[in-house]
Parts: C-alpha cells; structure tokens; sequence
C-alpha cells in the first residue's frame, strides 16, 4: 500500500475543496468534507498498490498548491522490523532495552529525536445464540397443557474493543523501539515503581521526555478520532495504525 497525503493546510483550507477536487477527480463535495477536519494535516487523500499512481497524485497536489506527502510501502513499519521492548533500565546516559527474543539495544537519551504516544485499538466480533422460553397460549391449547412454553432463539453480535497505550522512539541508527503498555515488566523501577501499569507507564514516559527534552514529542495517536483524522475516509484506525504512524513521523521529520 502506497499513500499521498496533504499536510501544512492554512486556516482557510475549505476554499480550496475546488483544488483538491481537481486533484483528486473526486466530486466538490467530497473534497470538502476532507478539509473539513480539524487542524493542518496530515490527511490521507489517497491510496493504492501502485507507487506510481500516487505519486502522479502527489504531484498534481503539488500543482494545485499543496504541500504533498508520498509514504511508499516500504515505509510502513510492521512488528518484524521494529524493536518491541520487554524490558528497560533507565541509566544516568543511555537506555538500555531487552526485546521480547532478549535481544538487547543501548540507546543514547541524546540521540531520541522523535517520541510517538498512542494507542492500539483492536476490535473482535462473536456471534452468540441465546434461547429463550415464552408462554405459548396456542401451543398449550393444542398439547391440552403439556406444552406451555415455546422456545425461541436470538442470534446477536458481541463487539469487543481492547486498548493499549504505546509510544515509539525514535533514534538515529537504532530500529523504532516499541513499547507497549502491557508487555513491559517494570521492575527495574525499583523505588519509583508504582501501584499500577499505567501509572508505570506513563511515569517511564514522562521520564524519558525529561532526559532529552529536545525529543520532538506528539500524541496525536493517543485517541482514535484524532487517528481517524489523519487517515481520512479511506483507511480505518483499527486496521491502519501503522500507516497513520509512517504518515506522522515522515510529516513531523519534515518540518525539522
């Protein structure tokens, strides 16, 4: 999957629908309803399976006057290339992190360029029957009694929706280092260690800004709407949360 997106939108975005629609080939309308969104991008106005495709977008973008970005498949970063974090020591100059295969990265507070705060939405469905008995006056007459309940089934559908914090680092030379809320042991917190996993969490967190605070820091992922803002109408959080995480970080590293 390759993207285009727009980003750096002025104030008055929504007077240049007529613009995008131009851009895009799509109608005015749903031009609009992009603009519409809070904020100054990123916003996903396009994809496909083709590199070439969006980059022909993105340079029509370009000459209607917007600042285009082309995130290419091979920049949407999955699992297998990152580093997920098990477990963290928080030295006087370094981080030193072991994964979940306990392979092991030092990584220099000085180096952390870039911080993303988020959250994982996964959403599962089950289809679950449910009986249920009814008196039955007509089956009672036609039994002369024996039979007084009828039985009926109900058939519904039970969403569940499960959320993780996480946040990305980001360091020169180093893989994106990954940590997820619930995967962490906190032990090595020792005294500072705290009653809950969040409250661990976020104290890890707030640590880590505090040892290189010229880190960029944004958590624009942090809520799934503001998720659903980025990737447009196109692309849903739940299924795209790494495209909305490329999307970002190519946008934030731009504007250094």
């Amino acid at each position: 999957m390759h993207i285009a997106a727009i980003h750096n939108l002025p104030k008055n975005k929504e007077e240049l629908a007529g613009a995008l629609a131009s851009a895009l080939g799509v109608t005015l309308y749903e031009a609009g309803a992009r603009l519409r969104v809070p904020g100054n991008g990123p916003i996903v106005v396009a994809v496909s399976g083709e590199h070439k495709v969006v980059e022909d977008i993105a340079d029509k973008l370009h000459a209607k006057g917007f600042e285009a970005i082309v995130v290419n498949e091979d920049e949407i970063e999955t699992g297998s290339s990152q580093f997920i974090v098990r477990k963290f020591s928080l030295d006087e100059r370094e981080l030193v992190v072991e994964s979940r295969d306990g392979e092991s990265l030092v990584i220099d507070y000085s180096g952390i360029d870039l911080i993303l705060r988020g959250t994982c939405i996964a959403v599962s469905s089950k289809t679950e029957t449910i009986k249920k008995k009814k008196f039955s006056p007509g089956m009672a007459i036609l039994s002369s009694g024996l039979i007084i309940n009828k039985t009926t089934k109900v058939t519904r559908e039970i969403i569940t929706e499960n959320r993780e914090g996480f946040f990305n680092l980001y360091c020169e030379n180093r893989p994106t280092t990954v940590f997820f809320e619930n995967d962490l042991t906190y032990d090595s917190l020792g005294s500072e260690m705290k009653p809950s996993r969040m409250a661990n969490f976020t104290y890890l967190l707030a640590e880590l800004r505090q040892r290189q605070p010229d880190a960029i820091f944004d958590d624009r992922l942090l809520r799934r709407a503001e998720q659903a803002l980025l990737l447009g109408p196109l692309l849903s959080p739940e299924d795209h949360l790494d495209v909305a995480i490329a999307l970002l970080v190519k946008a934030l590293r731009q504007k250094k």
